[in-house]
């Protein structure tokens, strides 16, 4: 059974629009094998990303994404593809060599990813592979290496938007996130939201599988 989504309660917010905003937390994990759930969002020049692990890592992030950057579908995968790479960093760090199964909504970047565990290197059609500012990767050439060699993880379609605690959660915080870098939601309200909603579903989860 999905929950309300946390705007359901957010007060009145901050219109300021803003470049990016980015929130982390952990709470109680539940006990069993690993799961990472990750979706994004996307706006017109705006994208947002979230995350909830088993582990009880939740995370959120929204910046702007220029709409001459890359073709709409081309800024949703690679938003997809971003959020899996910033979901996995808390887990892999904090649970080093345990399989992780990751559930992602977007058969697109599914491809991709099941691609690069066998080595592939494509990436998504326009994707700019050229080194960032100060000479920064860019997110997905680490994360296709992290894939690669990471024979821990798997990666599954979590069909969207049918009652999936993990994958509402998900997405409700990369919803969140792109209102709030879009000044419709209070960037305050965040770290209390954030928590809440995650221990909501992981608690819908853990019912869900007794």
């Amino acid at each position: 059974m999905s929950r309300r989504s946390p705007l359901a309660r957010a007060p009145r917010p901050d219109t300021r629009v803003r470049r990016g905003v980015q929130f982390s937390d952990t709470v109680k994990a539940v006990p069993g094998p690993i799961v990472l759930a990750t979706d994004a969002s996307v706006g017109k020049d705006h994208v947002g990303i979230g995350f909830l692990s088993t582990t009880g890592h939740a995370g959120l992030r929204a910046h702007l994404y220029p709409v001459h950057l890359a073709r709409p579908h081309t800024r949703i995968v690679v938003t997809e593809l971003r959020a899996v790479y910033w979901g996995l960093q808390p887990v892999l760090a904090a649970h080093p060599g345990r399989p992780v199964e990751v559930r992602v909504d977007s058969l697109d970047a599914l491809g991709h990813l099941r691609a690069w565990r066998e080595g592939g290197t494509r990436m998504p059609k326009g994707y700019d592979t050229h080194l960032r500012s100060q000479g920064r990767t860019p997110t997905l050439t680490r994360l296709q290496m992290l894939v690669e060699y990471t024979p821990s993880l798997t990666f599954v379609h979590e069909k969207a938007h049918v009652g999936n605690p993990l994958n509402e959660a998900a997405d409700s915080l990369a919803k969140l996130g792109l209102r709030a870098v879009g000044g419709k939601a209070p960037v305050d309200e965040i770290p209390r939201l954030l928590p809440l909603w995650a221990t909501g579903a992981l608690g819908d989860y853990r019912r869900s599988r007794a």
